[in-house]
């Protein structure tokens, strides 16, 4: 990996990161989905205790959902996913991609601090 590499990694890491946990572009397409379908198991879980007598129980999937919300446990996953990438993928597309994402995680930090946004829902 070559230096300029590592700031691409952090950085493209630590947006992926704001994408799932604090986007909305993580909240309609990964957080809501996971909590329908929690919504709709337990429902069923609700009913069967209902109607069968059958004990209402948590799927064992249901725990890695508050893991989206954690940036160390999302950060790992995404940041060993940006890693893996590096020997897979041609190196002008990974750096293409982590370039990008860097680049839109530095400018819109630095436009917050200079005060670039109307309100707080901008930034």
């Amino acid at each position: 990996m070559r230096l300029i590499d590592i700031p691409l990694t952090i950085l493209a890491t630590a947006r992926l990161s704001r994408l799932v946990i604090t986007d909305d572009l993580g909240r309609w397409h990964i957080h809501e989905p996971v909590d329908r379908a929690m919504d709709a198991y337990a429902e069923r879980e609700m009913w069967a205790a209902a109607n069968v007598g059958q004990a209402p129980r948590e799927p064992w999937w249901w725990r890695y959902r508050s893991g989206l919300d954690c940036p160390f446990c999302v950060g790992f996953w995404l940041g060993a996913a940006v890693l893996a990438a590096y020997p897979i993928l041609p190196r002008p597309v990974w750096r293409a991609g982590t370039a990008a994402l860097a680049l839109n995680y530095t400018a819109a930090h630095l436009g917050a601090r200079l005060g670039d946004y109307d309100t707080e829902e901008d930034q």
